[in-house]
């Protein structure tokens, strides 16, 4: 507890540092907003181009000025139409006004706003390639407070959402006429050649369009320390997390934690970075100093100074080629056998890896995409069950181990204000699981690198997107038609069905500010 408090600390102080350094802060844009269906749009379109490819969440005053960049290139109408539905939607979030001077220290500024949401699904759990035909109808509620100025921002997201009664990937309780959480609950603060952020907000390094295969969005917002030191050239980004306890018996129990940093450069028309993460347990175990801090290296630390963990290596790298595309890559190595050992000890290769194209030319404004992704059997898993790569049993990287898929499509901008992706994807699918025990040192020979046992194979086309109604109504939705074999896992049991999810949500224009 000791070590916790003097790392939160350590992020009060760099928080409160003199203000001669001239950043200002914003508020993030949580990632599963409707918002970013038109970043993506307007990325892949070449708009954007100041924004990183493989780091999110983007700080609100960012997209701003994104987006007044954009419309000076005087696109067409249809993208045009992005630009302002994205202008809307990132409203709520804002601090600052047009009055305000930027060379100057915004004032502190607040609001809070919400909405009302029904989520319509075919599967309760969120990845539809493995829809398991729960029909659900769902309301919801969200309420949203942002509040800041000059170099501190902080934001507060709540849900009362009924659909987390039957998300089988939510852990929290079920047994409640209501459900609801805090999706996003932090501080940050920005400066010339700093961040820092203390609380709960999705974050993912990777590829636009997955999860990251090392820091991924799939699991439920959790708190974690992060920070952020040099220009957008280089910098290196980490994150400490104190992850939940996992008991080996009644009674004891293992604390656990979770550390990953990534040193990123931004050159020209690339953009890539390395990463380490590890993840650590004990009983009794704190956080150790050694894997707090930014600069030093795990691999050494791991091998040097007996810190046991669950060490993976991460890289990746993307390309921006103008009305060609972009091209992005991303690796992880969570297991390499670099030790002298005899045939039984050869642990089976544990890995994963994506890449894919976005906007590449088709006609006119409409695109091409193109994507492989790739996570192995043992990924995110060790001996030490206690050291699994997850959060309350979803990956801290990908939600899912054991499988790859492929995916294609055309990225249509055909109506004003309404971002959709025609798409086909084939997916295979292994009984391999993260959350499963290591297999025995004597089945290392015959435990396979990828498709464990009987692998289920599904075919999808979707179309997917999102739309703004004026300044009250926005639609969100993925809907497709699923092609199954191995239904399961199960030999020989083949389905054809529609899959799909939607929401739809009800703005209202109440508005309470605290200027």
């Amino acid at each position: 507890m000791v070590q916790v408090i003097r790392a939160l600390a350590v992020a009060l102080i760099i928080m409160l540092a003199p203000a001669a350094l001239t950043a200002q802060a914003s508020p993030y844009l949580p990632t599963d907003d409707i918002s970013y269906k038109y970043v993506d749009a307007l990325m892949s379109r070449g708009l954007f181009g100041g924004l990183s490819v493989l780091e999110r969440p983007y700080h609100v005053g960012r997209i701003r000025a994104a987006i007044d960049s954009a419309r000076a290139k005087n696109p067409g109408r249809v993208v045009t139409s992005y630009l302002d539905a994205l202008s809307q939607t990132i409203a709520r979030y804002e601090l600052r006004k047009g009055s305000d001077v930027e060379s100057t220290r915004a004032p502190f500024r607040a609001k809070a706003s919400f909405d009302f949401y029904a989520t319509g699904e075919t599967s309760s759990l969120r990845e539809l390639m493995l829809a398991d035909w729960r029909e659900e109808v769902k309301p919801g509620i969200a309420g949203y407070f942002v509040m800041g100025g000059g170099h501190l921002a902080a934001s507060v997201r709540a849900i009362l959402d009924n659909r987390l009664n039957v998300d089988p990937e939510f852990a929290g309780r079920k047994d409640r006429s209501i459900a609801g959480r805090a999706e996003d609950a932090y501080i940050a603060g920005e400066w010339k050649y700093a961040e820092a952020a203390f609380g709960r907000v999705g974050r993912s390094w990777g590829p636009i369009g997955f999860s990251g295969l090392q820091l991924g969005n799939d699991a439920y917002t959790y708190d974690h320390l992060y920070s952020r030191f040099g220009v957008e050239r280089i910098h290196l980004s980490t994150v400490i997390a104190r992850l939940e306890n996992y008991v080996l018996s009644p009674g004891v129990e293992s604390s656990r934690y979770f550390s990953t940093h990534r040193l990123a450069f931004n050159r020209g028309r690339f953009e890539g970075a390395l990463s380490e993460s590890f993840l650590y347990s004990g009983v009794g175990r704190g956080i150790e100093f050694s894997l707090v801090n930014p600069f030093n290296v795990y691999a050494l630390s791991w091998r040097n100074e007996r810190t046991d963990g669950n060490l993976s290596f991460g890289g990746d790298i993307a390309y921006r080629s103008g009305r060609l595309g972009t091209y992005s890559a991303q690796v992880l190595i969570d297991d390499i056998q670099i030790d002298r050992c005899d045939t039984i000890c050869h642990e089976p290769s544990a890995y994963g890896l994506t890449v894919s194209a976005e906007g590449m030319p088709l006609i006119g404004d409409q695109k091409l995409f193109a994507s492989y992704t790739r996570v192995s059997n043992l990924a995110y898993r060790t001996p030490n069950v206690a050291e699994r790569y997850a959060i309350y049993n979803v990956g801290l990287g990908r939600g899912w181990s054991d499988y790859d898929e492929v995916r294609v499509g055309t990225d249509l901008a055909l109506l004003p204000r309404t971002p959709l992706r025609l798409y086909g994807a084939y997916r295979r699918q292994g009984t391999g699981d993260y959350r499963l025990p290591y297999p025995p040192q004597f089945l290392y020979a015959t435990t396979p690198a990828i498709f464990a046992r009987v692998v289920q194979k599904t075919v999808r086309i979707g179309l997917s997107g999102a739309s703004t109604i004026g300044r009250d109504f926005a639609i969100s939705a993925d809907l497709g038609f699923n092609h199954s074999v191995n239904r399961y896992h199960n030999e020989g049991s083949n389905t054809d069905r529609f899959e799909g999810r939607a929401r739809v949500v009800w703005v209202p224009r109440w508005l309470i500010r605290f200027d």
